[in-house]
């Protein structure tokens, strides 16, 4: 039911009070009722859920009754009728497919994407706020405004200047009902969840439970100035209703939140957002903001010095042995890396070059993010490549040469972060027998990779290229 807050606002209806609390049972009974009718025709094609008996929608023992609502029906929307006696007798014939057919799940994403601005069944958060996004690790700040407020502001008459000068004044706190010009009617429609009283979140969250036969995703705003129980009184109401879950957020306790208000950012970084009501008129606009409080390492990508220090580590692969390199360019951070394998010119030497080179330009690439740190996740993303076959067994095992690659890094990690990584253990690594475990009696001979079979096993012989592995030959 994502987009409910904005239907209510088009319908005219508060969200959160007794009306606004129907209207969402209503509609949430009316999506109910036919999940459970297309759930019963997939039974009729597919058959029941495999442990229907003995459930409540046992055929031969049903215990399943319709849902009841928890708030009597006093307004007519225009809703086609419901009959749940045929949803009953459809289950006692046919079975039902699915033992669960509804929950409401958090959609704040996918509602920003889809242009709601009601995210699942949750009220609208404010008519105009802030929006952060993390941009390659920069803070983009967003700034919205309701479109939905701003047609019913035209309905009223008023010009682009004025309708604009409202915004403004809503950016503040995101809510309009503190604007003496706004008709009463306005207000009571456009309210936001800071309007909503905490008892009025968990009724409405009541209302719709009644008909979610899994838990629905449901915040419960409280102010800043809320205790310890008023959250009591919160979980107690949402319990004798019947609720599922419950999730409570109190204004101000997060330090960085997706969605913020003008007046709760100001009180965390008054400077940082001098000015910034400027940029409502555009819908989604971009405002600059202040520099993030992170470490930039650098703002473009390094250059590379005349010299530098570095080790250098070598470990057998199932193409041969590699030489990994790792310069670090001061400050313990690494710098670049170099990865030579097998012969210059070969297929597997121009690999090795090339995961070396996008290896170096992670490292050396504008980031807030340390180098060592993107060295870990490299290394995350190497570990476990599995190849054609792998060499050693146990921890010895290599898989691949990307997997290799990463060992190598992983145990320069290691050293660095003081685990005392030392020679044996590197040379453990470099494709050592385990204890008590042979060598393997047959070795195939290394060499190019195969464009047939894909083995690195292409070698030069008498003239000819030839592979080892499945008998390719280039002659």
């Amino acid at each position: 039911i994502m987009g409910l807050a904005d239907l209510m606002y088009h319908v005219g209806v508060r969200y959160g009070s007794k009306e606004g609390q129907e209207f969402g049972a209503q509609i949430m009974e009316f999506v109910r009722y036919h999940a459970m009718l297309t759930s019963i025709e997939l039974a009729k094609e597919r058959g029941a859920f495999p442990a229907i008996e003995g459930s409540i929608y046992d055929r031969k023992n049903m215990k399943w009754t319709a849902p009841k609502t928890i708030i009597n029906y006093e307004h007519d929307w225009g809703r086609p009728e419901i009959h749940w006696d045929g949803v009953v007798e459809g289950i006692r014939k046919h079975g039902i497919r699915n033992a669960a057919q509804t929950t409401v799940a958090p959609t704040g994403t996918i509602a920003t994407v889809a242009g709601c601005e009601g995210y699942g069944c949750e009220p609208v958060f404010a008519l105009a706020y802030y929006r952060h996004v993390n941009d390659n690790g920069r803070d983009l700040k967003l700034t919205y405004a309701s479109p939905r407020f701003d047609e019913a502001l035209k309905k009223l008459g008023l010009g682009e200047e004025k309708r604009q000068e409202i915004v403004e004044q809503v950016m503040n706190e995101g809510t309009c009902q503190h604007i003496a010009e706004i008709p009463q009617a306005i207000r009571d429609t456009f309210v936001v969840s800071a309007d909503i009283t905490a008892e009025e979140h968990v009724l409405m969250q009541g209302a719709l439970q009644a008909f979610v036969d899994n838990s629905l995703s449901k915040t419960v705003n409280f102010p800043e100035n809320a205790t310890e129980e008023d959250v009591a009184r919160a979980y107690m109401l949402a319990w004798e209703l019947g609720c599922k879950g419950i999730t409570v957020y109190v204004t101000g306790s997060r330090e960085k939140v997706v969605l913020e208000t003008k007046a709760t950012a100001d009180k965390k970084a008054p400077s940082a957002l001098s000015g910034a009501a400027g940029a409502v008129e555009a819908r989604h606009s971009v405002t600059p903001d202040a520099p993030t409080p992170a470490p930039v390492w650098h703002g473009t990508k390094r250059a590379r010095p005349k010299a530098l220090t570095g080790r250098t580590f070598n470990i057998e692969t199932p193409v041969g042995k590699a030489f990994i390199t790792i310069n670090e360019n001061g400050g313990e951070q690494p710098f670049e890396a170099f990865i030579n394998t097998a012969k210059a010119g070969s297929e597997i030497a121009a690999v090795s070059e090339a995961i070396g080179r996008l290896i170096s330009y992670i490292l050396r690439m504008a980031s807030p993010v340390a180098p060592m740190d993107r060295l870990r996740e490299v290394v995350v993303q190497l570990i476990g490549i599995g190849g054609g076959r792998s060499l050693g067994f146990g921890i010895n095992r290599v898989r691949s040469l990307p997997d290799g690659i990463g060992q190598v890094l992983e145990n320069y990690l290691r050293d660095k972060d003081g685990a005392g990584i030392d020679e044996e253990i590197s040379g453990s690594l470099a494709g050592s027998p385990a204890p008590g475990v042979h060598p393997e009696p047959v070795k195939m001979k290394i060499g190019d990779i195969c464009p047939e079979c894909g083995e690195a096993a292409v070698v030069n012989e008498e003239g000819c290229r030839k592979c080892y592995a499945c008998g390719y030959s280039e002659c």
